[in-house]
């Protein structure tokens, strides 16, 4: 059995990466993935289920990347407007080297049951990097809002990042021009009407979003619950 090795993993999860670019999600195979990264198929299979898992491991490399380069580029800036804008427009520039990719999985992506969601069980991992990202960008930022909009700032912020990626799979323009455009005036937006939260007449309606947050995530918790639920009864005696 071979032993788990970063360097491994990553070159297949590249070999996947390249070769979902050439020939989409459909028209890629394990032991193409296999022959290309200069492994057995069967250590591909060691490290990853499938496909499935392996596109995992492809989000898992674009939010490391994102993460990392963004960190880099706010680093001394206090300024949540800026910080923000660098996060949301870096997000841009490392996915559109990707964008094939996207193209190949977003009408999978966008099923609520599908493994492929961002929202699923299986892209926790990158989720929870992007969202970390996100808490560094107002942590060491001068943004100051309403405490309950604060602490769930980073999850909505990561959902203001996937409308961004909705938006951007549909933009046809050179380079993504639009999108960064949208970008440019959504971070200055953003800061606005979250500091905003601060004046007494507007806090409920940042509140509100807050409540709407807890209310999906309630949702896909209870439907996760019961299909789990229904599983264990379908496997029962």
């Amino acid at each position: 059995m071979p032993t788990l090795d970063s360097t491994t993993r990553d070159r297949i999860v590249q070999a996947a990466t390249d070769l979902i670019l050439e020939n989409g999600y459909d028209g890629t195979t394990m032991r193409a993935i296999a022959d290309r990264a200069d492994v057995s198929l069967g250590s591909t299979y060691y490290y990853f289920s499938g496909k499935e898992d392996l596109v995992q491991g492809f989000y898992e490399s674009i939010a490391r990347e994102h993460a990392d380069l963004t960190r880099t580029r706010i680093e001394g800036e206090r300024s949540f407007k800026k910080r923000l804008g660098t996060a949301l427009d870096t997000y841009l520039e490392v996915s559109s080297r990707y964008r094939a990719v996207a193209e190949s999985l977003v009408s999978m992506a966008v099923v609520p049951t599908s493994p492929l969601s961002p929202f699923s069980a299986e892209s926790k991992p990158a989720r929870e990097t992007f969202i970390a990202l996100y808490e560094d960008v107002i942590e060491g930022s001068d943004l100051k809002t309403d405490a309950r909009l604060r602490a769930a700032l980073p999850e909505l912020l990561w959902l203001v990042q996937m409308i961004v990626t909705l938006g951007w799979v549909q933009d046809l323009s050179e380079g993504g021009r639009v999108s960064r455009k949208i970008v440019g005036r959504l971070a200055p937006t953003l800061s606005r009407l979250i500091r905003a939260a601060r004046i007494k007449p507007l806090a409920p309606l940042a509140l509100d979003a807050v409540d709407a947050l807890d209310a999906i995530k309630e949702a896909r918790q209870a439907r996760v619950a019961g299909t789990e639920a229904g599983q264990a009864g379908g496997g029962a005696p």
